[in-house]
């Protein structure tokens, strides 16, 4: 990702600097910023009053819940709030939480993994011992999605019989069409054979055997 000056921003930023003076409040309205902002899973910082290990005042480190989006931003340029970058330049991940700048996806994943952004989020690296009733409850989650997965899968038409439906379902359109085919050319064979018997003289017709066609017997 390549990191842009928003000069805009600025250029708004230092007129408002200029004319409120020492009224002005670049802390309220960063905040004001971030908020309308959605905010990564990766950079969710510990809720208030939250379990943690005996003594230590940050909370018990926990499992994300969604996928790491890593892709979407791939030859994309992502603009910097210039009150919230630092000195670095050039592309990579940017790192809200710690303010730096990571060189590629490994290094971003080893950093929202590492000790330094988990302090940052108000985490300790050690994980909430698992109780009993808490397994059962996972299990039991884990059954109802497999279930769920199960039924979706029962109401949904395997491919290979939808594929085998349109397969059957050319055939006989083609064997139809195949048919009204041979029913046209017989047809029109018949309704010309009608038209040469019709223009044949009727003595030459009844000398060539075909007495009944084209008039009364005598």
């Amino acid at each position: 990702i390549r990191r842009t000056w928003d000069k805009d921003y600025y250029e708004k930023r230092a007129r408002e600097r200029a004319e409120q003076g020492d009224n002005f409040e670049e802390e309220d309205n960063d905040k004001k910023s971030k908020a309308r902002r959605t905010i990564k899973e990766e950079f969710k910082a510990a809720e208030d009053g939250s379990i943690g290990p005996m003594g230590s005042d940050r909370a018990f480190l926990k499992s994300r819940q969604q996928k790491l989006d890593l892709d979407t931003k791939v030859g994309k340029v992502e603009i910097i709030n210039p009150t919230s970058a630092d000195s670095s330049r050039g592309a990579g991940y940017w790192c809200e939480v710690c303010s730096c700048l990571l060189k590629d996806s490994v290094s971003y994943l080893d950093h929202i993994n590492g000790r330094k952004h988990q302090k940052a989020l108000g985490y300790s690296m050690r994980v909430e011992r698992a109780s009993v009733d808490t397994v059962k409850e996972r299990l039991e989650e884990i059954k109802r999605k497999i279930a769920k997965k199960a039924d979706d899968s029962a109401n949904r038409k395997p491919a290979i019989d939808e594929y085998d439906s349109r397969l059957n379902l050319e055939i006989v359109e083609k064997e139809a069409l195949k048919r009204k085919k041979k029913e046209d050319a017989i047809n029109r064979k018949k309704e010309e054979e009608a038209r040469e018997l019709e223009s044949i003289d009727p003595c030459i017709a009844e000398m060539m055997g075909f007495g009944g066609f084209g008039g009364s017997k005598k």
